[in-house]
């Protein structure tokens, strides 16, 4: 006997036929009904009015087919996402339920439970909705139920940007070690994958040329988030700069730009709970996602009057629609294509905060 929801059932296998009868919500009850069917099938052979489920299997059973085609289509990081959904929500519902039993309510019901996120709740739709789309088309189930669940609305992100003089702020209190890191964040715009998964290789200082060709998610290293996403970026100062710092301490004994203190590649969420948080604490800012590193290059650059479709290539957004509607607020007169601006009020705050007279040697 199984118990599903507020229900025992009765499964057992006739003839190499699956059998799954509902018993009663009563633990008694149900062992009296599974004693009887136990009887019948003794004394027949069979139970009378059970539908043959032969080539209808449980949930669980195709979750083990579908992974093995699945495993070989898709990224690995992508495979760890789904195969936490699955082994978090989905089979702990209905592994060990036939397929063709699991109804649209069943689902809605499963969903109406979930106390995740929106977004969070999307994602763990998709390998469901590909379990149930393997099933169809190979005639398992007449109908494909998830056809009819809707995925549910996602309100758009904050952008907390930080303004320049924070981001000062900022990378003057972070710790030293990983000043270099955030100082590419802030003014390149780079995702924290495609800076864990940097190389030295892709890095040119003397043409001061960045190539993103790889990104790093849970650990496991792959193709960029989107085609889009494949870019060559500029260098500006800045970053050059601090790429010089990090030259000194990684080149010569790792393939890759940015590592931590045991000489392995920066796990960006680990730096985020460590780093991050702390560089923010200590400049007594409030705190945001460390994804707000990109959104602050964007802002800064737009603000600065930067040509939008610079900002665009240095991002690897897919289109110039992406830009506009998600920083629509800091967009000023488009003149420049080149940081030139940018980096002029760089400097001109850069000047500003120096100190001047006979304080500097103090």
């Amino acid at each position: 006997m199984v118990k599903r929801k507020n229900a025992w059932y009765f499964l057992t296998k006739i003839k190499k036929r699956r059998i799954r009868k509902a018993l009663s919500q009563s633990i008694t009850e149900s062992r009296i009904l599974r004693d009887e069917y136990i009887r019948s099938i003794k004394l027949t052979g069979d139970l009378p009015n059970t539908r043959q489920t032969d080539e209808k299997p449980l949930f669980g059973e195709l979750v083990e087919k579908w992974h093995k085609i699945m495993v070989k289509k898709v990224r690995p990081s992508t495979m760890i996402d789904y195969k936490s959904a699955m082994n978090t929500y989905i089979l702990p519902r209905f592994g060990n339920t036939p397929i063709i039993d699991i109804a649209y309510l069943d689902v809605e019901e499963m969903i109406s439970e979930l106390e995740c996120s929106a977004k969070r709740i999307n994602n763990i739709l998709i390998p469901l909705r590909s379990v149930f789309k393997l099933a169809h088309r190979n005639k398992y189930i007449n109908e494909n139920i998830m056809l009819l669940v809707d995925n549910h609305k996602i309100s758009k992100a904050k952008i907390m940007p930080l303004s320049m003089d924070e981001v000062h702020l900022f990378l003057d209190n972070v710790n030293s070690f990983y000043k270099p890191f955030f100082t590419v964040a802030f003014f390149t715009g780079m995702r924290g994958g495609e800076m864990s998964a940097l190389k030295w290789s892709n890095i040119h200082l003397d043409t001061r040329k960045i190539d993103i060709v790889e990104t790093r998610v849970y650990g496991e290293e792959g193709r960029p988030k989107t085609e889009g996403s494949f870019r060559t970026i500029d260098m500006l100062p800045m970053v050059h700069s601090a790429f010089q710092e990090q030259a000194a301490r990684t080149r010569l004994r790792s393939k890759y730009a940015f590592l931590n203190f045991d000489d392995k590649p920066v796990d960006v969420e680990t730096l985020r709970k460590t780093a991050w948080t702390a560089g923010l604490n200590a400049s007594k800012i409030e705190y945001r996602p460390m994804i707000q590193t990109r959104h602050t290059f964007a802002t800064l650059m737009i603000s600065a009057g930067e040509n939008l479709g610079w900002v665009q290539r240095m991002l690897g957004h897919s289109s110039l629609k992406m830009i506009v509607e998600k920083y629509y607020a800091y967009i000023p007169n488009m003149t420049h294509n080149d940081g030139s601006r940018f980096v002029e009020e760089y400097e001109h705050r850069a000047e500003k905060r120096a100190p001047k007279g006979p304080q500097a040697a103090l």
